[in-house]
């Protein structure tokens, strides 16, 4: 039975001299150097050739894969600037940005609303205007439910401001009860 490897790799802890740390700089400047000058190269022979500047026809070219330009920003950006497709895509999105701000501009030439036959708009009406007969049934119905309710609380309130003597006429009895029970407590 095979062991599993690890999903999270111990990683070294080892530490870098500032001599190596230089060697390493000078090492990935001159290799960034050296893509960003096979891929001018390339980009000037298909240009000469007249052929369109893409990816493959970069790694056709020069053997430089997209994902090594990728990881220079130098180099991507170079591409980018010169790729006849990505060139061709925002001339085409400033064409419709162009067009779709002159649409938002010009008022609509025909009413939507002319597009229906008369049967259809007929129709439509009639199912609006049953609608609107439904909701006001329904407001109706509403408004006598809250006039109900109105009712209903002022008839409470009435009947509270009634039975206020006797409410504070039970709250003496209450506080005679306490206090004769507070004074029996420490009495004993």
């Amino acid at each position: 039975m095979k062991k599993r490897a690890s999903s999270q790799r111990k990683r070294s802890t080892q530490t870098y001299s500032e001599e190596q740390l230089a060697g390493l700089r000078a090492s990935t400047s001159t290799r960034k150097q050296e893509t960003l000058d096979r891929l001018r190269a390339a980009i000037a022979s298909l240009k000469d050739k007249q052929q369109a500047i893409t990816a493959q026809s970069i790694y056709a070219e020069s053997g430089l894969h997209y994902s090594s330009l990728l990881r220079n920003p130098e180099a991507i950006a170079l591409f980018r600037a010169n790729s006849t497709h990505l060139n061709t895509q925002k001339k085409r999105t400033r064409r419709m940005r162009k067009t779709s701000e002159d649409t938002l501009t010009q008022p609509p030439s025909r009413d939507p609303w002319l597009n229906y036959k008369k049967s259809q708009l007929v129709v439509r009406l009639r199912d609006a205007e049953q609608e609107i007969q439904d909701l006001r049934r329904q407001l109706a119905t509403l408004a006598d439910a809250c006039l109900l309710r109105d009712a209903r609380v002022v008839e409470l309130e009435t009947r509270l401001a009634e039975l206020e003597p006797y409410r504070s006429f039970v709250e003496q009895i209450r506080l005679r009860v306490r206090l004769e029970e507070h004074g029996e407590g420490h009495a004993s």
